[in-house]
């Protein structure tokens, strides 16, 4: 009963009914205690951290698909002068003046799609032998002053944005000696 609705209680009555108000509020309302709730926080953080994860994953794919067109891109010029060289080559008698011609539009073509990547082919031969950048397929017999320099090239290396892309695969000048 509310004191509002009776207001000739004696004090006892009114004790009793403010206790058992209390206690049917306390039994409605959580605990509250000083300690935070680390249940609701692992939960909040383990769903926030599992969209963070499959958000990421599509950003992933996406760029991912973006860089593949982007080379396809590139690489359909070179594929354009291919086709053509070929169709040339196959109507009229083999010229080599315009095998010449097509070979360089090819050359010309991968030379820009690989300097807008920031890729570039190493310059090895003459050169002393670099185990960072390049590997022993052979080595070779040599005088004295080629002595650990690259004799030939077997596999061409390349450069990407400063970075080993694909390491050159040599052959190293040797003294008779250390044969």
């Amino acid at each position: 009963m509310s004191k509002h609705k009776k207001h000739n209680i004696s004090p006892e009555e009114l004790a009793q009914e403010q206790a058992e108000e209390l206690t049917s509020e306390t039994a409605e309302a959580p605990a509250k205690t000083d300690e935070p709730d680390y249940r609701d926080q692992y939960v909040r953080l383990y769903a926030e951290f599992d969209n963070y994860r499959k958000r990421t994953e599509r950003e992933k794919a996406a760029l991912i698909a973006y860089g593949k067109k982007d080379f396809a891109l590139k690489m359909l010029p070179m594929y354009e002068v291919l086709l053509r060289q070929q169709k040339h080559l196959q109507d009229e008698a083999q010229d080599p003046k315009a095998l010449q011609d097509g070979m360089r539009m090819i050359l010309t073509e991968l030379n820009k799609a690989f300097s807008a990547e920031g890729i570039q082919k190493m310059d090895v031969l003459g050169k002393p032998y670099n185990p960072d950048t390049q590997e022993v397929v052979a080595s070779i017999p040599a005088p004295a002053e080629k002595e650990g320099l690259v004799i030939d090239e077997v596999k061409m290396g390349f450069m990407m944005n400063g970075q080993v892309l694909r390491p050159a695969s040599v052959v190293v000048g040797q003294t008779k000696e250390e044969n």
